[in-house]
């Protein structure tokens, strides 16, 4: 009886997302009902293939985001494929089985020029974040090898912050290269020197950063707050709670959020950019 195991593609690719719930501040404070980040993102289906997002700061409708979040442009792409091309073309004539095909599925997301914040007050600029991973797992029962894409990071390791009165404000954000490049399995990972600073959550996942502790550069954010506890965290007044570099890990994914903002005043909801995550599994 031929096997009937084949693997399910699985892989996704965000470049901004979000929701804007609230803007004002104290008695002014304004409840905003439908004001959405909603772009196209990239998205396998489970027999693989390719899809892309090719994005624009003319396709944020929303005047409450407009006024809010801008970009120059942003990419998304998520690909799923056997990785033996001419493999795949003798299995479709029956010449090879395909359960000894090994499957591989790639990420990315590419944002550049990225302004968040209402004019006039407090508000972040990234001149380009971009990150992807790339899985490849074999027919037989494991874990997946996962590995972080060599571009991924922030142009000059920096994230500016500019203050209602338009100074500005260098925050270092460097990559933690070394034990996500070179470690692809999620026991290596756990193993690793540097693993140990992965949390463990209810769900089994490890959880925790990509990003090397923050600091500013020359003067900082007048009464911002880097987490001790979260290295990569920092709070930022009149602006927010910003996340870089989240990532969880399981023994067949991964996922990254390149940025994340719980927003403060004068704006209340939540914002994400360079969101991605690889996996796949074996069926049935």
């Amino acid at each position: 009886m031929p096997d009937a195991r084949r693997f399910v593609f699985h892989g996704h690719a965000a470049a901004l997302s979000g929701r804007i719930v609230r803007v004002g501040e104290g008695t002014k404070a304004k409840f905003i009902k439908n004001s959405f980040i909603d772009l196209p993102a990239a998205a396998l289906p489970s027999a693989g293939g390719r899809s892309t997002a090719r994005l624009s700061r003319k396709q944020l409708t929303d005047a409450t985001v407009r006024s809010f979040v801008r970009f120059d442009s942003a990419t998304v792409s998520s690909e799923g494929v056997f990785e033996d091309a001419r493999g795949h073309f003798e299995a479709t004539l029956g010449k090879r089985a395909s359960n000894t095909l090994a499957p591989m599925t790639r990420v990315s997301a590419d944002v550049r020029g990225l302004d968040v914040g209402l004019k006039g007050h407090v508000h972040m600029i990234i001149k380009r974040v971009r990150g992807g991973f790339t899985s490849k797992k074999g027919t037989a029962v494991g874990e997946a090898a996962i590995e972080l894409g060599k571009e991924t990071g922030f142009d000059g390791n920096s994230v500016r912050f500019v203050d209602a009165q338009g100074k500005v404000y260098n925050l270092i954000v460097g990559i933690e290269r070394d034990v996500f490049q070179t470690h692809h399995t999620f026991s290596a990972l756990k193993a690793a020197p540097g693993g140990s600073a992965l949390r463990r959550a209810d769900d089994g996942a490890m959880h925790g950063t990509i990003v090397k502790r923050l600091a500013w550069k020359g003067q900082e954010f007048p009464g911002s707050t880097i987490d001790p506890d979260q290295p990569g965290a920092v709070s930022v007044p009149g602006f927010g709670r910003v996340f870089f570099g989240e990532i969880a890990i399981a023994p067949q994914l991964r996922r990254l959020t390149m940025v994340r903002v719980a927003l403060g005043s004068p704006v209340g909801g939540d914002f994400a950019c360079a969101d991605f995550m690889d996996n796949g599994s074996i069926s049935p």
